[in-house]
């Protein structure tokens, strides 16, 4: 009898097992690794099909051992090649044609295609090409294509032109150099070039291959594209277009005021931090880019694209640029202030807010308080040095916060009494730490003891020490501790954060540095408390 229960259970959940949705499968099994995708088809015959899509959606293609090339004969290569004449030309991988959805294909880099003088190199990476483009006639369902590396002339134009399907073009360090007006009905397209050359000039015959009218995402992270791109669609009207990313120079101010006025539908400006503009009064109004929801970029043009909009979402990078060097220097906190001061109150609905390139600075923070009303998620990206001070960001922070705020006598009373409980030793007469913190530290310090009102709707709060500019020398500037639950000076964080959501009731995850808390229930169901989900690892193999 009880052998027939469990027939009959077992059949049972081998039924609702068979039944789920394939669609279903495909979520779950977007999360799953490749290697272990090939593991999993070995199963049974059920896992192999259902494996099958997206195993095979996606296929990558590189040169193998590149670098090699220039020391010996191009044997990984050849055996490249071919490997991918039986997978191309064999019948039976029909099926796994039609399946292909994107593919990244990288040939070898320019530096390296100039140095290959071996006949025996270039015949090798001659066939490599051709398969490539053999694979593109045979990939009849791609939708999505990213080259780098690649020269396009007019056979690469030719066979892209033969996709009718495919919608997203990435280039990554590609040259294009055909002449075909092939027009491709393109939905996404990006350009980034990593490499700098004299002789690699982009014109605005080059944009021939996209048609603009039907483009929803352009992403250009190279000048010479930009200026073509205001040389070929400055007068195009793009009325699909609803995502942009460039960087603008100060000459080319006039052609983006242009180019934008084609964009009627721009849903979200993503600037370079490094671009510069120059807007004279009344050459932005809210009718140039009515619908923007989403501005990401330099904050001393956040009040050119911000005032008198519905922005819902902000990255803001207080950085400038060294007119001589090029690199990124960081804006002083008293000039952070004051464009915030002008700004935020202009951004009412703003409920995602990312700060780059600040220090901890309490003014600051309660001006965020003040004027963001809707924030749900606050994203601090801190620096280790401010400017040309010479001052660490916290010995900085507390020569202008101590200075500029006060505690009432009331508010003492409670910051003591938080700072006794949480453990913080403080100043009984001012309220403030006494000890120095790292800056993420600094942060969650002053939150805790409530020297800084959060904003009252947060849900999310993410405090992470930049990666733009490296910690200063000889400085104390250090991660929170991957120690469970203890930062740097003994800091109980689950006990912080505790504190924390009894004020901010919506208050829900929290990133510091490296640890991602939650505030959940138990394994068992238990009271909600915070609770380390997640610790971000850099280390080799992790």
């Amino acid at each position: 009898m009880a052998s027939k229960d469990t027939l009959a259970t077992s059949s049972s959940m081998q039924v609702a097992y068979l039944s789920l949705p394939l669609e279903t499968w495909w979520e779950c099994l977007s999360y799953v690794s490749k290697r272990d995708l090939q593991r999993l088809r070995l199963v049974c015959r059920f896992f192999a099909r259902i494996c099958f899509k997206p195993l095979f959606e996606t296929l990558s293609w590189s040169v193998p051992n590149a670098d090699l090339l220039l020391w010996g004969p191009p044997i990984a290569l050849e055996d490249e090649v071919r490997g991918l004449y039986s997978f191309i030309t064999d019948g039976s991988a029909a099926d796994i044609h039609h399946t292909v959805r994107r593919l990244d294909f990288k040939g070898i880099d320019r530096g390296f295609r100039t140095c290959l003088r071996s006949p025996r190199i270039s015949a090798a990476y001659s066939s490599y090409l051709a398969l490539f483009r053999q694979a593109l006639a045979a990939f009849t369902a791609l939708r999505a294509l990213n080259l780098t590396a690649v020269t396009i002339d007019d056979k690469v134009a030719a066979s892209l032109q033969s996709l009718s399907f495919l919608s997203t073009l990435e280039l990554n360090d590609c040259e294009v150099i055909s002449t075909l007006p092939i027009q491709l009905p393109l939905c996404n397209f990006e350009v980034v070039s990593t490499w700098d050359c004299e002789d690699h000039k982009v014109t605005r015959g080059a944009l021939h291959l996209v048609a603009p009218q039907r483009l929803e995402g352009v992403v250009i992270a190279d000048d010479r594209w930009t200026s073509a791109l205001f040389s070929a669609w400055g007068n195009v009207p793009m009325s699909f277009l609803t995502r942009l990313t460039i960087r603008v120079q100060r000459g080319q101010s006039v052609s983006f005021l242009n180019f934008l006025r084609q964009c009627p539908q721009l849903d979200s400006l993503f600037l370079a931090p490094d671009s510069s503009l120059d807007y004279p009064d009344g050459t932005l109004s809210p009718t140039t880019v009515p619908h923007l929801r989403v501005y990401e970029g330099p904050l001393i043009l956040a009040h050119a694209f911000i005032i008198d909009r519905n922005i819902t979402s902000a990255r803001l990078d207080a950085v400038s640029v060294d007119d001589r060097s090029g690199s990124f220097i960081p804006m002083q906190t008293e000039s952070i202030i004051g464009v915030l001061e002008m700004t935020l109150p202009a951004a009412p609905h703003v409920r995602t807010l990312r700060l780059c390139e600040v220090c901890p600075n309490l003014p600051l923070l309660r001006l965020v308080a003040m004027h963001m009303r809707e924030l749900r998620t606050l994203e601090l990206r801190l620096t280790s040095d401010v400017g040309s001070t010479g001052l660490q960001p916290e010995e900085m922070s507390e020569s202008i916060s101590q200075s500029a705020v006060s505690i009432s006598a009331s508010d003492l009373e409670g910051v003591l009494c938080v700072a006794d409980h949480v453990g913080i030793p403080v100043d009984r007469s001012t309220g403030f730490p006494t000890e120095k913190y790292p800056p993420v530290e600094t942060v969650l310090v002053w939150a805790t003891l409530g020297l800084v009102v959060l904003p009252s709707f947060l849900e999310e709060l993410d405090v992470q020490l930049s990666d733009y500019f490296p910690p200063m020398k000889g400085g104390l500037i250090t991660s929170i501790s991957p120690s469970v639950g203890a930062c740097n000076g003994g800091l109980d964080v689950s006990r912080m954060l505790h504190n924390l959501s009894r004020r901010f009731t919506r208050l829900r995850r929290c990133t510091l540095n490296e640890q991602v808390w939650a505030f959940t229930a138990g394994d068992e169901g238990g009271a909600m408390d915070w609770v380390e989900t997640r610790r971000v690892l850099h280390a080799e193999g992790d």
